[in-house]
């Protein structure tokens, strides 16, 4: 409202000078009526495109708005409009409205009836709207009025312009509070005043001057809306007015307004299915109610080329996930599709398809598990426990399932990997995993020997002391000369001092064995030890 009371002062005179009020201030729809006609501001949807024709750039799906006004005394306010873009924050659009009574009575001394006319008052629009730089649209309208009672004509031709200001046209700062959820309006109606003379004088419009604002709330959770809209209307020489409406719109389904038109409360309603909407208004007026209807026709919506392209890549990772079945990232990527086109249907079926997908993929994992740990075949749980947290990670029921599993299978799988990894002779690997079964339970199978024999092979003697090494050595030159018992003794004194290790214990038995065999044939001459260097 700064705005308005930034206007010259002069255009606060509340009697017109050389004007006469438009014969079409009741606009060109039941929304814009049900708001207090404050929708200067209102972007979007072309409800406020008699009102500001900048509102044309906000415009990204083509639509056919009618209205329909029972006035007073038989008068009929009726409008029709088409409305097309053609470019990003570009739109062109035409609407004709007429006002008037028809089947007069002409009589004849006011009391014998001659014959019948009409009083009418027709108005053709022409505007188009553009972005010229970010957040600026500026628009223009061409209008022709033309008006007849009985045989006497008259037409002129005006025009109005329209101003709007978006702090952001970022979808999603709308679903914060701030600054960023004002639109800022300013437009002029009769910037050139279209003249019509029936007899003798002209009928000039007055100019009309429109400071507006809007303010519009997306609730996070849903498609729902809140919009709140502000108006001045200023006539050149004469009256001014404050006017107000709000809206909230329920899932872009159902619709509930309210407004102040300057002198007397609106309230309305709407419903849209698919791609009609009808709206009525209701407004208590010095001359009795008025009750209007508007039925408006949303179809192609525009999507700029350089949109589409951007479109159709995210569409096809989504599918990618889709056809995969990788639930989660389909639905992220899905979720990315709408943060660019919140209105793509394909979107949001997709998601809702895919959640209920991941729901049943879920519940059928998790029976599979519970049937495997009724039978005690934990084994076979475990894949099917892991599958369902890796599509819900938060599952409680998987997750007390993995806390049932008996220790002993974790060590059966462990040991399985090490019996595996050994027999493929990669010590490391086969250690890694004994380690785990050995530290839980040494006495399981027999993981103690297998463990400690792979590290045998692992273990290198520089890690022995020095002394313990030297005593390796002398061993080993026993084996070596043959004198088996003599390096059985020299083994058994270091086994003494390092009973763990099993490289020796290993020389041990071979030279044992080699002693028993030379004792069945003494020709047998002496190797090296298996686990000598």
């Amino acid at each position: 409202m700064a705005l308005v009371l930034a206007l010259p002062a002069g255009l606060w005179a509340q009697e017109a000078s050389g004007g006469v009020e438009s014969a079409f201030s009741l606009g060109g729809s039941a929304r814009a009526l049900g708001m207090g006609n404050a929708v200067a501001a209102l972007t979007g949807e072309g409800d406020g495109f008699f009102e500001n024709p900048a509102i044309l750039a906000t415009m990204d799906e083509h639509e056919i708005l009618t209205f329909h006004a029972p006035l007073f005394t038989d008068t009929l306010y009726d409008s029709v409009g088409y409305f097309n873009p053609v470019a990003p924050h570009s739109s062109f659009g035409l609407a004709v409205a007429r006002l008037g009574v028809s089947n007069i009575n002409q009589t004849q001394n006011n009391v014998v009836a001659l014959s019948t006319f009409s009083d009418q008052q027709w108005q053709g629009l022409a505007g188009y709207a553009f972005r010229p730089m970010e957040g600026l649209d500026v628009g223009g309208t061409v209008k022709y009025e033309f008006e007849q009672l009985f045989t006497y004509q008259g037409s002129g031709v005006g025009a109005d312009v329209g101003l709007l200001y978006h702090f952001s046209d970022y979808r999603p700062d709308f679903t914060q509070i701030g600054y960023k959820n004002i639109t800022l309006g300013f437009s002029v109606s009769n910037l050139l005043q279209p003249q019509t003379k029936l007899y003798l004088d002209p009928s000039v419009p007055v100019r009309v001057f429109r400071p507006a604002l809007s303010y519009l709330y997306r609730f996070p959770s849903s498609s729902s809306e809140l919009w709140l809209t502000a108006e001045g209307e200023v006539q050149e020489g004469g009256d001014s007015l404050v006017k107000a409406g709000l809206e909230y719109d329920w899932n872009q389904t159902v619709y509930a307004r309210a407004g102040y038109d300057g002198a007397n409360p609106t309230v309305g309603a709407g419903l849209r299915l698919a791609d009609f909407e009808l709206d009525y208004a209701f407004n208590e007026t010095g001359l009795g109610s008025i009750n209007v209807f508007s039925l408006t026709y949303h179809f192609e919506p525009y999507i700029d080329p350089l949109q589409t392209q951007k479109m159709s890549l995210l569409k096809s990772v989504a599918q990618g996930y889709t056809q995969a079945k990788d639930y989660d990232p389909a639905i992220r990527a899905w979720q990315d599709v709408l943060k660019e086109f919140p209105e793509d249907g394909e979107a949001k079926n997709a998601i809702k398809d895919l959640q209920r997908k991941r729901k049943n993929a879920v519940q059928d994992q998790l029976d599979l598990a519970q049937s495997a740990m009724s039978r005690g075949d934990f084994e076979s749980a475990l894949p099917h426990i892991a599958q369902v947290l890796s599509l819900d990670p938060g599952n409680k029921a998987a997750k007390n399932l993995l806390k049932q599993v008996d220790q002993k299978t974790l060590l059966s799988a462990n040991y399985t990997k090490g019996v595996e990894a050994y027999s493929q002779g990669d010590y490391a690997l086969a250690i890694q995993y004994l380690q785990v079964v050995e530290d839980a339970d040494p006495h399981y199978r027999d993981v103690e020997h297998l463990y400690h024999d792979a590290q045998s092979y692992t273990q290198p003697l520089q890690t022995m002391p020095k002394d313990l090494t030297a005593l390796y050595a002398k061993g080993v030159d026993y084996y070596m000369n043959g004198e088996y018992q003599k390096a059985i003794d020299a083994w058994e004194t270091l086994m003494q001092k390092d009973p763990k290790n099993y490289l020796v214990r290993r020389n041990i038995e071979e030279a044992q064995n080699r002693l028993k065999e030379k004792a069945a044939s003494p020709s047998q001459g002496a190797g090296a030890p298996g686990g000598a260097p």
